[in-house]
């Protein structure tokens, strides 16, 4: 089974990593290893403390902190196809993108939802598969409100709401789920 698409979202039982209550937007998974991006975790960082050449006029824009592996790893997710070159298409209305001059025109234009990660979360072959043997994660279709959420700090809870069944219930009924 594969995961591309879809989003993992964190077992509230992780509380001493970097993945606690974690929603990792899938990219690719295969036989040989997965790639995706915390979309709920802001970086204490902006974008100008991590990429040179960017106008001081975007000085206050967020970066996120897509996972742990390689911090030199910048990405853009967007919803904008319009571009001549939109980059990886994910999903219906979420594209991946790691050019500059993309990034360079979504600052400066105000008809798209964009994020820029740092890092990324990343698994070998078969090493997802048995972070789900461990109930480690639970996966849920993805949408664009997921990828671009108006809050990252609810996106974790708004995704076990959305899963249903005991999820929801959990979410809606408890502090901190752990159940999920």
């Amino acid at each position: 089974m594969s995961y591309k698409g879809k989003i993992l979202i964190s077992n509230s039982s992780i509380i001493t990593d970097e993945f606690n209550k974690s929603v990792i937007f899938v990219i690719d998974h295969d036989k040989t290893g997965a790639f995706g991006l915390a979309v709920n975790k802001k970086s204490e960082f902006k974008i100008t403390e991590i990429l040179t050449g960017i106008p001081i006029d975007y000085s206050n824009v967020d970066i996120y902190w897509g996972g742990p592996v390689d911090k030199t790893f910048i990405s853009i997710l967007h919803d904008n196809r319009n571009y001549p070159d939109p980059g990886l298409k994910v999903i219906d209305g979420v594209y991946l993108s790691r050019s500059f001059e993309l990034l360079m025109e979504l600052l400066s234009s105000n008809d798209s939802n964009y994020r820029i990660y740092q890092g990324y979360s990343g698994w070998s072959g078969g090493q997802l598969e048995q972070e789900f043997q461990r109930k480690s994660w639970v996966s849920h279709q993805a949408n664009s409100g997921f990828v671009f959420p108006n809050d990252p700090e609810k996106v974790w809870r708004e995704a076990l709401k959305s899963k249903g069944g005991i999820y929801k219930y959990f979410a809606e009924h408890t502090k901190d789920p752990l159940l999920n």
